[in-house]
């Protein structure tokens, strides 16, 4: 006799869980989805010399047209999935009726998926300070916010990006680290003490960044049944200007987070029947790997 059915997909509590807007994790926000169709295979990385090349050439007439080569590197990625399961005993079922409780599913489902999406934030944010972006030292740390010239640091990363072509960048800076940033000298002196200092299109203006990212998110480093420890994902002592884009790589940006749908996708939920223990068992899962695509559209700022 099996132990077990077969998990049947639930595609209501999956859609609910794809809605992720509505959460505090920024990782997706950073390396956004891309669907593929294969687990496993090559996606292009392309290099600053494939961009913004004057190659344009007069032609005489009846000639031919100047022809060009472009040339992409290859680099492989591996979808891994990712899941968590939680047990719903029949008990606990009914209690939850009594109790009024009418959700148990939707609430375990996004407690399992908020484990999940601390996995993928810890690895977009290794990721991002491990890739291999030019690095450049910032003038001084935020905490010696009489010295500290964060305003000038941004503006020259955007500088080297918009010289390698990449427009629209976007900082993305640890919550502590950003609330030391915006109280600097060097931030608060450029609005000559006007109270708009700390309002972000105001802050965006004045770094030259399209868009500012805050990074709050903690996770719990202890083990399963030991005291909480919440420890920050995102680095408190370095931060990074990077030219972020969805979709097809050809719309550019610095990285994806590639996700095969039949493995899983973004996130998937299904069920099944655990009748020895007389339990529905709720599952979450999903399938993704998250890239660089291309390293000049990314400007590491350390020593903050």
């Amino acid at each position: 006799m099996a132990l077990s059915a077969t998990a049947q997909f639930n595609p209501v509590l999956s859609e609910m869980l794809n809605k992720i807007g509505e959460n505090r994790f920024v990782g997706t926000q950073i390396l956004p989805f891309r669907q593929v169709s294969t687990k496993s295979g090559d996606y292009p990385v392309f290099g600053a010399e494939q961009f913004d090349n004057d190659a344009s050439k007069k032609r005489a007439p009846g000639s031919n047209f100047a022809r060009v080569d472009s040339a992409y590197d290859k680099q492989s990625y591996q979808c891994e999935q990712y899941g968590l399961e939680e047990v719903l005993p029949d008990e606990d079922r009914s209690q939850a009726n009594d109790d009024g409780i009418s959700d148990a599913e939707a609430s375990i489902a996004m407690r399992l998926q908020r484990d999940l999406m601390v996995g993928h934030e810890r690895r977009v944010s290794d990721l991002i300070f491990n890739a291999g972006f030019n690095s450049t030292s910032a003038t001084a740390a935020m905490s010696a916010n009489s010295t500290a010239k964060p305003i000038e640091d941004i503006q020259q990363a955007v500088e080297r990006l918009e010289a390698n072509g990449f427009f629209d960048n976007t900082l993305v800076i640890e919550t502590s680290l950003y609330n030391e940033m915006i109280n600097t000298d060097d931030v608060r002196n450029i609005f000559n003490g006007a109270a708009v200092y700390n309002q972000p299109e105001v802050v965006r203006g004045a770094l030259g960044v399209a868009n500012i990212i805050v990074c709050p998110t903690r996770y719990n480093s202890a083990n399963k049944g030991k005291s909480a420890s919440r420890a920050k994902v995102w680095p408190t002592t370095q931060y990074a200007v990077l030219n972020i884009a969805g979709g097809d790589f050809s719309a550019g940006g610095f990285g994806r987070t590639l996700a095969y749908t039949p493995d899983g996708g973004e996130f998937s939920a299904e069920s099944y029947r655990d009748e020895p223990i007389k339990s529905d068992v709720l599952r979450v899962f999903n399938s993704v790997d998250e890239v660089i695509i291309n390293t000049n559209a990314g400007e590491l700022i350390t020593g903050a």
